[in-house]
């Protein structure tokens, strides 16, 4: 049996609940009341919400720690860096792709279109699924990285975008034509309709 560090441990439960909503945005994670909550002591509760905020999951507010509270101006600043990074990331991925990552895209297209499960939230986890797949077509491990980190912050938030039935729709059809960019080799256009997808997504909102 593997040993795991308590801190991670932690960090791991208070990552899930603040992404699956348990955990609602403005909660304040004072450390007594989070170590009863999730049965340990203060020191790995410490730790592990010290994470947390450099992840963007919580903030620190006046002398205490909060969930992260995304309101408009926030959220409009994130989107805003999703559309920088993840424009490069399409356009790196169209000119460097491979016949293996254009098939798992189009898999991965087939499979949003076939969700058994239409909630929210599963739309949100295979919709990230989809965007983390076109980082690491990038080839660039630090484009990865940090989009991993602005993908999952979004992940608080993207419920709210992808909850109607049009908008899911119009995020498939968009999906399904960047991996035609993407197949072709299309570097510019790959980039544009990645950047009209995320401000697309934040009007939508």
């Amino acid at each position: 049996m593997t040993f795991r560090p308590q801190v991670d441990v932690v960090y791991e439960q208070l990552r899930s609940k603040i992404l699956d909503g348990s955990l609602e945005q403005g909660y304040d994670l004072h450390e007594r009341a989070v170590a009863e909550l999730v049965g340990t002591s203060r020191t790995p509760v410490r730790e592990a919400v010290a994470r947390l905020v450099v992840d963007g999951l919580a903030e620190r507010h006046g002398r205490r720690t909060r969930v992260t509270v995304w309101d408009e101006e926030k959220t409009g600043q994130l989107y805003e860096m999703r559309a920088v990074l993840e424009s490069e990331a399409s356009r790196l991925a169209a000119m460097r792709r491979s016949e293996s990552v254009v098939m798992r895209l189009q898999a991965s297209v087939t499979e949003q279109r076939n969700l058994d499960d239409p909630s929210p939230v599963t739309r949100r986890n295979i919709n990230y699924e989809f965007h983390e797949q076109i980082w690491q077509a990038s080839g660039n491990p630090f484009l990865l990285e940090t989009n991993r980190k602005y993908g999952v912050q979004s992940m608080c938030i993207a419920p709210t975008t992808l909850r109607h039935d049009e908008r899911w729709k119009t995020a498939l059809d968009e999906h399904e034509q960047l991996v035609e960019h993407i197949s072709r080799h299309e570097a510019a256009e790959a980039a544009a309709l990645m950047h009209h997808h995320l401000e697309s997504a934040f009007r939508r909102r």
